[in-house]
């Protein structure tokens, strides 16, 4: 799984960054349950023909934990072949980025802002 590395910005505000490729298509998922402002950017490094999706899940465990795709504030699926972002609609107990068609030498970059709304 590739990894997510979490950086803490400015305003109590965090960035999540997953690095996807062919070989390596599913997002370590994260756990931010609190943060019910999000918004997710798929940036195709190389797109080779993948389709990236972000899933979320309400199970406790995410290891064993059946994810769904997440959607805009339109009710449209997250989910692109070129670059591009969306805020998420939902607020999941677990979030991960995915290539549900890995491609051919694909390389994607995934961003994910998150800040908490809970005071």
């Amino acid at each position: 799984m590739a990894e997510a590395i979490k950086t803490q910005q400015a305003g109590g505000t965090f960035m999540h960054d997953w690095s996807l490729t062919t070989a390596d298509a599913t997002g370590t998922s994260i756990s931010i349950p609190g943060a019910s402002d999000r918004t997710v950017q798929f940036i195709a490094d190389t797109a080779g023909a993948a389709t990236a999706i972000l899933e979320g899940s309400l199970d406790a465990d995410p290891t064993t934990g059946t994810f769904f795709t997440l959607t805009d504030g339109q009710g449209n699926a997250i989910s692109f072949t070129a670059s591009g972002g969306e805020m998420v609609a939902e607020n999941v107990l677990h979030l991960r980025p995915r290539l549900s068609t890995a491609g051919s030498g694909a390389l994607w970059s995934v961003r994910l802002f998150s800040r908490s709304t809970m005071r």
